[in-house]
């Protein structure tokens, strides 16, 4: 069902479950050969040799936001895990894209101070089911970007409230120079786990505590970035606005 403004944030029921994993495997089975043909996609995890290659149980996922199709793309890399995922508030209200988004798993998070303890408790339901729930802490998509914009914290935020690691998945372009066109090669790079910090007794210093693990976040998926070769030089500015969907 569509959302609408002040009803609950998490849309779950065994029937939406359902069609929800039955849309996942289509969206898969279509995407995976769609974007190694238009964008020569390859999956990394770039864990150190002989770590164990499996996504914790329980997570918080973050990743940069550099084409329209990275949530694809970000589902692709832990399939056939699947995760909740947060996006705005209005792209959960349109008509059809909003019913859409809202059953393969979307969170809306509203602008509302007041709504604070709602997207607290849609995350924990979400650790608590799927065990998994990204967050896109740049806010937005920025095109082709690959000097990634400082993150918001309340990614950070959750992982130390709830005592999880944060798994970083980095998009990283390069141009291929190919048949006279400059096409572009996507990586995603799956990060190893990152353990939070342990939590803060007062609210101030649980917030600097989510501000400084953000930034270690930050700066661990940009250097992700500089090692692959992600070329700067493809950056083309945010996304256009949609009304009803970014706007």
């Amino acid at each position: 069902m569509r959302y609408h403004k002040g009803a609950p944030l998490v849309s779950d029921s065994n029937l939406k479950r359902l069609i929800g994993d039955m849309l996942i495997a289509l969206i898969a089975a279509i995407g995976w050969p769609l974007c190694r043909a238009l964008y020569h996609i390859e999956i990394r995890r770039a864990w150190p040799e002989g770590h164990r290659h499996a996504l914790p149980r329980r997570a918080i996922l973050v990743s940069n936001h550099c084409m329209p199709l990275d949530p694809l793309f970000h589902g692709l890399s832990i399939f056939p895990r699947r995760t909740w995922y947060t996006l705005l508030e209005e792209t959960c209200e349109a008509p059809v894209v909003g019913t859409f988004v809202r059953t393969l798993g979307g969170i809306p998070l509203p602008r509302s101070k007041n709504r604070l303890q709602d997207i607290e408790n849609a995350v924990a339901y979400g650790l608590r089911t799927r065990g998994l729930v990204h967050f896109y802490p740049e806010g937005e998509c920025f095109l082709g970007n690959q000097k990634i914009l400082q993150f918001k914290a309340g990614a950070a935020y959750f992982a130390i409230r709830f005592g999880v690691p944060v798994v970083p998945i980095v998009t990283v372009l390069q141009r291929l120079h190919g048949l006279g066109s400059n096409l572009i090669k996507v990586s995603v790079c799956v990060l190893p786990p990152l353990p939070p910090p342990p939590p803060e007794k007062s609210p101030h210093a649980m917030l600097e505590s989510s501000i400084r693990f953000s930034d270690q976040i930050h700066d661990l998926m940009q250097a992700e970035i500089e090692h692959v070769g992600g070329d700067p030089s493809l950056y083309r500015g945010p996304m256009p606005r949609i009304k009803g969907i970014n706007d």
